[in-house]
C-alpha cells in the first residue's frame, strides 16, 4: 500500500512533466506566453488533484495485485 506522501510526490512529478507538454502545445496554438501559462497552470492544478484521487481509489482495489 502506498502512503499519501508517495502518491502526492508521484502526482506532482508527473504533473510537472505533463504540464511542460501542455504549455508547449498551448504556446504553439496561441503564440502567447501568458495564455499558454494560464492553460498549463489550470490544467496542472485540476489534473494533479484528479490523479491523486484516482491513485487513492486504485489503491483500494485488490484486483491484479500479487501478494509479496
Amino acid at each position: 500500500m502506498e502512503t499519501h506522501r508517495r502518491s502526492i510526490l508521484k502526482a506532482a512529478s508527473y504533473r510537472l512533466f505533463a504540464t511542460s507538454l501542455v504549455f508547449g502545445i498551448a504556446f504553439v496554438y496561441t503564440g502567447q506566453f501568458g495564455s499558454a501559462a494560464k492553460i498549463g497552470i489550470s490544467a496542472a492544478v485540476a489534473k494533479t488533484a484528479l490523479y491523486y484521487f484516482w491513485e487513492r481509489l486504485w489503491d483500494n482495489i485488490g484486483w491484479g495485485r500479487k501478494e509479496q
